[in-house]
């Protein structure tokens, strides 16, 4: 299981999203109808997807998520994006706890998020993705008192 957080500079956010989402459209146009471009925001691409073609027989199906996986690396590297996260294995048989899980990564990235901004000189903001409502509720609670929410103007 893999939490991650992307750190995007706040004036590059619209920029971002609209190369995010004709990423998305590039690699999985299947998934989206037309209608508003950002109601695209809403389609999820999940990381098993790109496993399963990772995994697969298929040599086409490989190279797809080989260039996918490098399509969106080139992205993030474009906008001069950071990544912090946290990686779990799970041992064969055995679960995780979702909610001890969550909120141990919501601890950690944010400890790491306030160190960069405090190395940069600068305010930032957190937004969690759209986990269930109860996730959100514990996550929210596990950070508490270690978010300060900011937002600096040039």
């Amino acid at each position: 299981m893999i939490i991650l957080g992307l750190i995007v500079d706040a004036y590059l956010v619209p920029e971002f999203t609209r190369e995010f989402l004709a990423f998305k459209r590039q690699y999985f146009p299947a998934k989206f109808r037309t209608g508003p471009a950002l109601d695209h925001v809403l389609v999820e691409v999940k990381g098993a997807e790109l496993l399963q073609h990772t995994r697969s027989d298929s040599r086409d199906r490989r190279r797809f998520a080989e260039h996918a996986r490098i399509g969106l690396l080139h992205l993030v590297d474009s906008f001069g994006c950071r990544v912090v996260g946290r990686v779990w294995v799970k041992r064969p048989g055995e679960g995780l706890k979702p909610a001890a899980t969550y909120g141990y990564a919501m601890q950690d990235i944010t400890t790491h998020f306030m160190r960069y901004l405090d190395r940069e000189g600068s305010d930032g903001l957190i937004i969690a993705d759209r986990a269930t409502s109860k996730s959100h509720v514990q996550g929210a609670l596990s950070v508490s008192g270690l978010v300060m929410v900011g937002v600096s103007v040039p």
